[in-house]
């Protein structure tokens, strides 16, 4: 049952993938059928369809986001931790007895999981509770756990919520949240940029015209349409992590009970204005509730509560 639910999990993320680059297309045809002034939309996504006109905009926009898709995947780690002191725990050279402990947490669920690899281990200075996954595959990923987070939370619940974080990467959920991410804020600048850029004057072609008002409604409709995606992968990912962290536990106490702690942390005070907001979205919690990627606290746990 559990591999059937992460290959309809993986089908799915093939599909809004899919979606990603059909829209990513779209934009830099109607950009283009923009650049050349074509008489209708018709016409123009014949001609640059066909080659009869060069989609200019259109292969611009596919190299530099190959190229953004490259940079961020060499450079995530320090991309995530940016703006927040933090510190790698390395296996063997653990500082103090804290970090031995946390080292020997992530061992116990290497062995648990029957892992060929070991994710590296972060500790980053925050004053709110939260841990994330990342990487673009399993053995150069990494979990990164928050100072508060570990002074706060007993072993057996720091350890939930790293089998959490573990859970997401054995799923291949985090090249996903990744890519997403990085497309979703290209198509976003590259859609803003267009209709400050492009002045559609009187001389102008309908299809041109067409084109730009096109452009224009997409500047509202794509942060709703990106974010209904977004909540359609990550959602379903939460709960596949949440119960990947009971399997490994034996027990699914551990993970509930961080949970409430983590969300407790929130509820008083808000600590989101001074976060990166590049980790929202791979956070094991979001403060958000309405429009998060994140189910609620009460789904979660009561989900949990079902195993």
């Amino acid at each position: 049952m559990f591999d059937k639910i992460i290959k309809e999990n993986q089908f799915k993320t093939k599909c809004v993938i899919a979606i990603y680059l059909l829209i990513f297309v779209l934009i830099g045809l109607l950009a283009d059928i923009v650049r050349i002034n074509a008489r209708s939309l018709g016409e123009g996504l014949y001609q640059l369809l066909t080659f009869a006109k060069f989609p200019l905009i259109t292969a611009v926009l596919l190299v530099v986001a190959a190229l953004v898709v490259c940079f961020a995947i060499l450079n995530f780690k320090r991309i995530l931790l940016n703006g927040n002191e933090y510190k790698e725990i390395l296996q063997g050279k653990e500082a103090n007895a804290k970090e031995r402990e946390l080292s020997q947490i992530l061992d116990e669920l290497i062995v648990a999981a029957n892992l060929p690899f070991r994710p590296k281990l972060f500790l980053m200075e925050a004053p709110f509770m939260n841990a994330f996954a990342s990487g673009w595959e399993a053995k150069n990923s990494l979990i990164a756990l928050t100072t508060t987070l570990v002074h706060n939370l007993s072993r057996e619940e720091t350890k939930a919520v790293m089998a959490h974080e573990l859970s997401h990467i054995r799923h291949g959920d985090i090249r996903l949240t990744l890519v997403v991410g990085i497309l979703s804020n290209i198509m976003l600048l590259v859609v803003n940029y267009g209709v400050r850029q492009f002045s559609v004057r009187n001389s102008r072609q309908k299809g041109a015209q067409m084109a730009y008002t096109l452009l224009a409604i997409l500047q509202f409709v794509l942060p709703l349409l990106t974010l209904v995606l977004q909540m359609f992968l990550s959602r379903s990912r939460e709960y596949m992590a949440d119960s990947g962290a009971a399997y490994l536990m034996n027990d699914n106490a551990p993970m509930i009970r961080a949970l409430q702690k983590i969300s407790g942390n929130y509820a008083q005070s808000d600590f989101s204005q001074n976060d990166n907001p590049t980790r929202t979205a791979l956070y094991i919690f979001s403060p958000k509730e309405m429009f998060s990627t994140h189910p609620s606290i009460e789904n979660r746990i009561a989900a949990l509560l079902q195993k």
